[in-house]
């Protein structure tokens, strides 16, 4: 199976608890399934400051995609699934996320690769289908252009 990256920097995230607008993975196609095998974040900042960053299931159906850049691992492979933000923005339940981080922007950051077995699943789907997208937002911590957030999935 093909692996792809992508990711989210130099923008200006906003802190919510139910907002997901770093980046959301997408999967249209029904019939598909895309498998989260590794994310990321991290800072640059210069002055200290607290974040708390999510990854969630988005519960409705936002509108207005802006692609990010997909990289994939191996040359001439084109993905199904699709990375974007949204204009209107993708939306999580509040407390309830497949994984929650605390961390500094001032140089803090992480990468967390799913075990095997253990990934989490993007089903192809109508936009706002159940479980065709995932999400990932601030809870708290706003920046402009100091901090990254990134994902690797398996098609």
């Amino acid at each position: 199976m093909a692996q792809f990256n992508a990711g989210n920097a130099a923008f200006t995230p906003t802190a919510s608890t139910t907002t997901l607008n770093n980046y959301v993975l997408t999967m249209l196609t029904v019939g598909s399934l895309a498998k989260v095998k590794m994310f990321n974040w991290g800072g640059m900042g210069t002055a200290s400051q607290g974040y708390q960053t999510r990854w969630a299931r988005v519960t409705n159906t936002p509108a207005t995609p802006t692609a990010l850049s997909i990289s994939p691992t191996s040359p001439g492979i084109t993905p199904i699934a699709t990375c974007n933000t949204y204009g209107t923005v993708a939306t999580g339940t509040a407390g309830i996320q497949l994984f929650q981080q605390d961390w500094n922007v001032l140089g803090g950051g992480g990468v967390v690769v799913l075990p095997i077995g253990g990934e989490w699943f993007v089903s192809g789907g109508a936009l706002g289908t159940t479980y065709n997208q995932i999400g990932c937002g601030n809870v708290t911590g706003s920046d402009a252009n100091v901090s990254n957030y990134g994902i690797t999935w398996e098609e």
